[in-house]
């Protein structure tokens, strides 16, 4: 794909906007989750669900007239495995780690380590040799993961006083977003990015309701703030970025949609020092700049290779 055409720019405004929803909404669900307000799994099971009943109509009431003509698109055995892996394994993962190391850990932290995702996606692509390892790639990968050690020793307290669990839970959320990138970037060839999302957060919402039953939750508990904030996390949380991000991939290969929405910590960490009076150490900040950084010297590497077979 060539990434230097004028419509680039449109992928990279697609995952700015993506990132800037995720950053400001991950700051209110630390809040919610942090007053115990509502337990991790509960907000999942609304903002997954929610986000599928949206989806699902919106597919349904704008697809009716071209079903009418094309016929209703079909679903191979083999793209049924890839769904249950997008929204199985990527979405639950992604989202339910995420909230689950939010439980534990500040949002910026947790971020910062959810954005070693790139560093995943290298990985994947060494494992599967469809990437070469070259002495760029190991010093990005050093350096971002150099940059999670200062975080974790420049946490108050050192490293006695990391949560191992919020930080592993952070970890998992990164590759969970992996895999929805992978898969994303791979199912966009042959659904259109709707459908996609439709079916992915249809089989989340399954596993979310088997894991947290629908009739065992307080319904009679929740007034209408409550539903603003499901309804929030459902579209402007959910729907709206998972959507901005994808269609960026039509733009832009996955990596670089990634490191696009590597403003999301930074606008985290800006809404949650305001409002939550979250702080990072300085060395936690030299931490999240050198992830930041790593991040970077990978993209930097892939464009710097990617020119030299162009010229020759």
């Amino acid at each position: 794909m060539n990434t230097n055409r004028p419509n680039s720019t449109v992928g990279y405004l697609l995952a700015a906007g993506a990132a800037i929803m995720w950053g400001v909404s991950g700051v209110i669900a630390r809040y919610l989750i942090g007053h115990g307000q509502h337990p991790p799994e509960e907000l999942l099971f609304f903002r997954t669900s929610l986000a599928a009943l949206i989806l699902a109509i919106w597919v349904i009431s704008t697809g009716l007239r071209r079903w009418q003509t094309e016929g209703y698109p079909t679903i191979g055995r083999k793209d049924w495995l890839l769904f249950l892996l997008m929204g199985g394994v990527g979405l639950v993962a992604n989202q339910g780690f995420y909230y689950l190391a939010l439980a534990r850990v500040g949002v910026g932290y947790a971020l910062l380590f959810q954005y070693l995702s790139p560093v995943f996606l290298m990985a994947y692509g060494l494992l599967t040799r469809t990437e070469q390892m070259t002495s760029g790639k190991l010093l990005a990968a050093a350096t971002a993961i150099g940059g999670c050690a200062l975080m974790v020793l420049g946490n108050d307290g050192g490293l006695a006083g990391v949560s191992l669990s919020g930080t592993l839970f952070a970890l998992g959320s990164g590759i969970g977003f992996s895999f929805y990138a992978v898969l994303g970037k791979h199912l966009q060839k042959r659904y259109t990015t709707t459908d996609m999302m439709m079916w992915a957060f249809l089989i989340a919402a399954l596993m979310w309701a088997l894991i947290n039953p629908f009739w065992a939750l307080p319904w009679s508990s929740y007034d209408s703030s409550n539903w603003l904030f499901f309804i929030y996390l459902a579209t402007v949380a959910t729907v709206l970025p998972f959507g901005l991000f994808l269609f960026s991939l039509r733009y832009l290969e996955a990596s670089r949609s990634s490191l696009t929405s590597m403003i999301e910590p930074v606008v985290a960490a800006i809404v949650a020092w305001s409002w939550l009076g979250e702080v990072l150490s300085g060395v936690q900040i030299l931490g999240g700049a050198a992830v930041l950084l790593g991040i970077l010297l990978l993209q930097a590497e892939v464009l710097l290779r990617r020119r030299r077979e162009t010229l020759t």
